[in-house]
């Protein structure tokens, strides 16, 4: 891509003067990853159809002074340190945002491409259309799951309603592995007073990554980490041998300041959701419960279909700069490694790269492009009960310090949304997808047979739309199969007079004079079992 940036910025700068030349006021240009941008102030938004008519040849002497670009009496800002070049005759505009750089500007953002041969153009728009299926950015924006506006700032994701639906199901699903597991929810808020982070060590260990300020007088911080508020919550009453152990979930928000250059799609944020979870027991209670951790986290990924060798197990050793006693350590990591070889499962030993509270077990996953990522994770900490100086009364009445074991098994939420939609390529399983099934009526005398189908969807919650609109019955279906929606329902005359269907499943898989009910029951199934595949449309076969 850098070595047609300088192109892209020359055809941002010829469409800014077009727009110029109109009497629209574009007011900056700049590079993305993949594109160039215009931004223009206006009160109104513009279409796509619209941007397009000024992204044409034109013919300015272009003139580069400092931060700016100059034809005539035309000039707009430079928001890139590149230099203009070539000749750029083809242009495509690829998207129309708009944002607020000010809290009285409004700027619509025109981004596109521009090159010098029309060849390769053609070739960048066939590869975006593969990097479409790869890249958790673009799927995103291409199937309206969330953003990242220029308001929020960087590294600040907001969901759209469909991605909202996604993460619901990942954390419904994980709110039923850990019912089974004994763990109860909690809620705890964001901002504390930093004594908090002071007593756990953020304040020293982790300060450049916190957000920290002040307000009347008093000193807060923003949580980069749940477990300081779950220890609050486990010290708000006397706790005893027999209480252990005691299992906190939450789906906190947490947020770390990467640094700028650092941040990557949903794959590095400033602000994210874990799926934590931290137990307090006994020594003795430690390495079965590391077992059901390992047993559960495993099931988890199968779950989304990594298993076998897609999973790679990591045990990390005391490192050299660490706290407790030497057979505190010795028992903890004898813990994990009984737990591992009960399981009869593989492992590899990362030799000291523990954390300095404890040792570890961290879960790798290989996605369908061959990249391997870690995700779950298992610590043993005697940092923080020692920190916070946490008690249990034991059975002859003395009090004993627990231990803690800090669990995630998703990691970030966002994280593995992001590598599910890449692994998926978007096609995301049926219990996964925002639109699950899209009704296509062949002509407008079976609308109302559409409407049927639809509410008998819709009221055993299968999320169900109808597209109607004015186009081709195969335009549709190929927008239905380009939105990455599992099942398409084709009704006609026919199917409105024998309460059936024609389903169609992706791999262009299709059956037709379905009963209405044996479709929606077969679907419903797939749901409930959160199955990977389209079993349905194998199920209406039969």
């Amino acid at each position: 891509m850098e070595e047609y940036k300088g192109v892209w910025l020359k055809g941002g700068i010829i469409l800014a003067f077009n727009l110029l030349a109109d009497g629209k006021k574009a007011v900056a240009v700049g590079l993305g990853e993949r594109d160039f941008y215009v931004d223009v102030e206006m009160d109104s938004s513009m279409t796509l159809a619209e941007a397009k008519k000024y992204a044409k040849e034109g013919n300015y002497e272009i003139k580069i002074e400092g931060k700016k670009a100059k034809a005539g009496n035309y000039e707009v800002s430079l928001e890139s340190n590149v230099t203009p070049s070539g000749n750029p005759k083809y242009f495509e505009i690829l998207n129309i945002s708009v944002h607020h750089p000010t809290p009285d500007k409004q700027y619509v953002r025109i981004r596109g491409v521009a090159f010098e041969t029309e060849e390769q153009l053609k070739d960048y728009m066939n590869w975006l259309e593969k990097a479409s299926e790869t890249d958790h950015r673009i799927l995103g924006e291409k199937m309206d799951l969330f953003s990242f506006p220029e308001e929020a700032g960087p590294g600040l994701v907001l969901y759209h309603p469909k991605g909202q639906i996604i993460r619901n199901e990942l954390i419904e699903y994980m709110r039923e592995i850990n019912a089974s597991m004994g763990y109860q929810e909690v809620y705890t808020t964001h901002v504390y007073r930093t004594i908090l982070w002071k007593i756990s060590g953020h304040y020293e260990m982790y300060k450049d990554k916190m957000l920290i300020f002040t307000h009347d007088d008093e000193e807060l911080g923003i949580k980069p980490m749940n477990c300081p508020a779950h220890i609050l919550i486990y010290k708000s009453r006397t706790r005893s041998y027999k209480d252990l152990p005691i299992r906190f979930s939450e789906f906190g928000n947490v947020y770390r300041w990467e640094q700028k250059g650092e941040l990557y799609g949903l794959l590095r944020v400033r602000g994210f959701t874990q799926d934590d979870g931290h137990v307090f027991l006994r020594e003795d209670q430690l390495e079965n419960e590391v077992k059901m951790l390992i047993s559960k986290t495993l099931e988890v990924l199968a779950k989304f279909g990594f298993k076998g060798d897609d999973v790679r197990i990591n045990l990390s050793t005391r490192p050299d700069e660490s706290i407790g006693t030497d057979e505190q350590w010795e028992k903890a990591t004898n813990a994990l490694v009984n737990a591992l070889r009960s399981l009869n499962l593989k492992y590899q030993v990362k030799e000291k790269e523990g954390a300095f509270y404890g040792p570890k077990i961290d879960f790798d996953i290989r996605d369908s492009l061959g990249r391997w990522w870690q995700l779950s994770t298992i610590q043993v900490d005697f940092n923080l009960p020692e920190r916070f100086k946490l008690e249990y009364v034991d059975k002859d009445g003395n009090k004993k310090r627990p231990v803690m074991v800090h669990r995630a098994i998703y990691g970030s939420i966002d994280r593995f949304l992001a590598i599910l939609l890449e692994h998926f390529k978007g096609k995301l399983p049926t219990w996964l997808s925002p639109v699950q099934v899209r009704i296509l009526p062949i002509n407008p005398e079976v609308r109302e047979y559409a409407e049927k189908v639809l509410f008998k969807l819709v009221s055993v919650k299968i999320r169900a739309e109808i597209d109607s609109e004015e186009e081709t019955l195969s335009k549709r279906i190929k927008r239905a199969y380009d939105d990455g929606v599992p099942y398409i329902l084709i009704v006609g005359k026919k199917e409105a007079e024998s309460n059936s269907v024609t389903i169609r499943a992706r791999g262009n898989i299709e059956v037709k004079g379905v009963p209405l009910d044996k479709c929606v029951d077969a679907i419903l199934k797939e749901i409930q079992n959160r199955d990977l595949t389209n079993t349905a449309i194998e199920k209406v076969k039969q």
